[in-house]
């Protein structure tokens, strides 16, 4: 049998914010709530949640932005609690937000991707080998003498990838690198990611509000309120569908029209989370009208 090894591990993980207010009274928010998570490495992982479910925060800690205040977090069996695992755990797992504006810095893009390992003392030949080997898993090669402001929003967010990438993680978390793009940016930056995980075995976490870039993911974990609420399979999440919308989500198009159907006395698989799947279903039973209850 197999040795799957974890790359993330966190078991009861807690993270508090404290704020005052204007009496000067302090106030202690839980961002989150005993978090267990596990993610094996080479996994496609989606996190999902409404703003202020504690998702974002999550993903800090998996890059060190932030430290737990109880509990355990190990990133690739490194303690995230110890300060000097912290820039370890920052090359093991890289982070790309939501905005490439804020994280692309030089004026050439070949030089961007090439900041992090010059930053970390990577010696020149290896950096323009990794500088190449990232731009092209993007497909950025041909714009590697542009300047970034001269990109769409998809490619920016690529190039962004790309400068991740030449740190050579394990993990990448992307924390909703899709919300300030269009529908073909949006399919870009998704398409790319998940060249990396199967061609390159790189671990993704994705963090998105974006329902239909989750389907294809090993697993998905919804947040609420701190906590983990839902976790499963695409399938298994989607298909409760009054829960997601509860905790203020929307379930993929095809799974709602599946259960609108259903809610009409439409025999339909409950389990359905593309529009290819939803297709086939209807032409295989081909408008048949016993298909009422």
């Amino acid at each position: 049998m197999d040795f799957v090894k974890h790359i993330i591990e966190s078991k009861n993980l807690v993270h508090k914010y404290v704020s005052y207010d204007e009496n000067d009274k302090k106030e202690t928010t839980i961002a989150l709530d005993n978090i267990n998570i596990t993610v094996n490495e080479g996994d496609f992982v989606a996190i999902l949640g409404r703003n202020g479910s504690g998702k974002s925060t999550f993903a800090k800690h998996i890059n060190a932005l932030l430290s737990p205040d109880e509990g355990t977090l190990f990133i690739d069996s490194m303690d995230a609690t110890e300060n000097k695992n912290r820039i370890p755990i920052r090359r093991t797992a890289g982070m790309v937000f939501q905005n490439p504006d804020n994280q692309i810095i030089a004026q050439i893009v070949e030089e961007d991707v090439g900041f992090g390992p010059e930053n970390i003392g990577i010696e020149t030949d290896e950096i323009w080998r990794r500088v190449d080997k990232a731009l092209e898993a993007v497909g950025m090669t041909m714009y590697r003498k542009n300047s970034p402001n001269r990109l769409s929003g998809g490619q920016k967010q690529r190039v962004a990838i790309a400068g991740v990438m030449a740190m050579e993680p394990k993990c990448i978390v992307l924390d909703e690198p899709t919300a300030m793009l269009d529908p073909i940016g949006r399919r870009e930056v998704i398409k790319t990611v998940h060249e990396l995980n199967k061609e390159k075995g790189i671990t993704i976490i994705l963090i998105t509000h974006h329902m239909d870039e989750t389907i294809d993911a090993d697993k998905i974990f919804v947040c609420d309120k701190g906590k983990i609420a839902l976790s499963g399979t695409p399938r298994e999440v989607f298909s409760n569908v009054e829960q997601i919308e509860g905790f203020g989500l929307e379930v993929p198009v095809a799974t709602k029209l599946a259960y609108l159907l259903r809610e009409k006395g439409i025999d339909i698989p409950k389990d359905i989370i593309s529009r290819e799947e939803l297709v086939d279903f209807v032409v295989s039973r081909g408008g048949n009208r016993n298909d009422r209850s």
